[in-house]
């Protein structure tokens, strides 16, 4: 038996650059080298599920090719630094996978928190706890120590004061309370869920320097754009309604149009222009010109006449652009709603 050249060994790498590879190669010097079941005795512990089943899946895939003869470069690595002859590699690696597959349940590849519930589980009866058990991590706990500590610090550091103080005022503008503990609370919630955790290739991209304040700029063009045009739109329509000397009483259903433009004129948030307030009546009785005036209303062909004309073209405009941009105008306000969680890259010096 060979002894091993290092005890401790760290690999750094960032996103997308091998880290399965490098480790699930690790695993197998181990398993090749010494007899097929020495598996049983190697632990590898990983953050999440998907990245479990990814390097078991690896692994797997790897013997498989040994075995088979299949052309592999980590084959090559693996036999060179075995010191193994092709036929003597090849039949290590059928031996190491018939053991695994026969005794899948001892391949011990796992994430944190499933290695130490088996550790609490195999010291239940000499703790004196019953098998039922259910192991709580006080999370809340701990992430209000956390947002206590972080508090502690406003004041001697100036990005996180900066930031901090951002929040709560974007917590006053939305009629939440100033006080930013609970949005922070809520927010950091998401660090425990596994989709959090699990970072691919692909979201690499957030780490850059200039992601979030070009994505909220993004954003802010979206919903203010969305905004702006309704405001614009509905206020030249109203304009040109007072222009013709027409005021709320001279329209049918009490008001009926003139109204609907009086309730939007000073949109603040695209949520309050949301599909609810459709109704029917815009899409439908105020296509029709007959529907603007008022019961025996002394103008009222004046004024149906100034609706074929452009009004009902206005009100139209309206409808399209709300029904082409809503949905993304909406998405783009909430997640502006949480945007000074999101901007962390506030709390940290450039480069």
């Amino acid at each position: 038996m060979q002894p091993l050249e290092k005890l401790f060994q760290i690999y750094r790498s960032s996103a997308g650059s091998g880290k399965t590879r490098t480790l699930a190669k690790e695993y197998l010097k181990l398993a090749l080298r010494f007899r097929s079941d020495y598996f049983k005795h190697i632990l590898a512990v990983t953050f999440t599920n998907k990245s479990t089943q990814e390097m078991k899946d690896r692994i797997m895939q790897y013997l498989d090719d040994f075995a088979s003869g299949k052309h592999n470069e980590l084959a090559q690595e693996l036999q060179t630094e075995l010191g193994l002859d092709t036929p003597t590699f090849q039949n290590y690696s059928r031996d190491v996978q018939a053991e695994i597959l026969h005794h899948y349940h001892q391949f011990s590849i796992s994430t944190i928190d499933a290695f130490f519930q088996k550790v609490i589980r195999s010291f239940t009866r000499e703790a004196g706890i019953l098998g039922d058990y259910q192991l709580e991590v006080e999370n809340d706990d701990v992430m209000e120590q956390v947002i206590s500590n972080l508090i502690a610090e406003l004041g001697s550091d100036e990005q996180l004061t900066h930031w901090v103080v951002e929040l709560a005022l974007q917590n006053l503008e939305n009629d939440r309370s100033w006080d930013m503990r609970n949005s922070l609370a809520s927010f950091a919630n998401e660090i425990f869920r596994e989709e959090f955790r699990t970072v691919d290739e692909t979201n690499t991209r957030v780490l850059q320097k200039n992601f979030f304040p070009d994505a909220l700029k993004a954003l802010q063009e979206k919903k203010y754009g969305f905004v702006s045009f309704i405001r614009k739109s509905i206020r030249k329509t109203l304009d040109d309604i007072h222009s013709a000397g027409f005021s709320t009483e001279d329209f049918k259903y009490s008001g009926g149009i003139h109204n609907f433009f009086e309730k939007f004129v000073d949109l603040n948030s695209v949520k309050d222009f949301n599909e609810k307030e459709k109704g029917s009546r815009p899409d439908n009785e105020y296509q029709s010109s007959k529907n603007w005036p008022s019961k025996d209303h002394p103008r009222a062909k004046e004024m149906m006449k100034f609706a074929e004309g452009k009004w009902i073209a206005q009100l139209n405009e309206v409808l399209e652009f709300r029904k082409k941009n809503f949905q993304i105008a909406l998405s783009a306000e909430l997640a502006l709603d949480n945007s000074m969680l999101l901007d962390c890259s506030r709390i940290f010096p450039e480069n």
